[in-house]
């Protein structure tokens, strides 16, 4: 049986599941928000290294999350739990608390993320990828 939730005992910085009633929590946190936008975060959990991604503290009453696909191919060149470094709001779920996220820097990014994130941007079109600002 899975465990209740206790709204008393915070929540797990890499839960989706914003800690409160109000149903435009979610609406009012994401507005502030913008992709391509860089935000600093904490890697909390790598659930199943080079399988799922990893879940990132950003400070936020939401967790963010890098995708698998994001990352690259060799897991030794992950983050680690507990690294500290800078984001870019790659995508934001509009009805479920989601952040998704892309590393700034090349180092923790794909191999070929240039040429992959043509076909495959956050919005479908590559050019709102002019906004973001990655680090080389």
């Amino acid at each position: 049986m899975p465990e209740q939730r206790d709204e008393n005992r915070p929540h797990p910085p890499h839960g989706w599941s914003l800690p409160s009633d109000d149903p435009d929590h979610w609406d009012r946190v994401r507005a502030n928000l913008v992709l391509g936008q860089r935000l600093s975060g904490t890697v909390t959990l790598i659930p199943r290294l080079g399988t799922i991604g990893i879940f990132v503290d950003l400070g936020l009453p939401v967790g963010g999350f890098v995708d698998v696909l994001l990352l690259p191919d060799d897991t030794g060149s992950w983050p680690a739990e507990g690294t500290v470094t800078d984001f870019l709001v790659w995508w934001m779920d509009p009805v479920r608390p989601q952040i998704r996220l892309v590393p700034a820097e090349s180092r923790f990014r794909r191999e070929d993320f240039d040429t992959w994130s043509l076909t495959h941007a956050p919005t479908g079109d590559p050019r709102v990828l002019e906004s973001f600002r990655f680090d080389p």
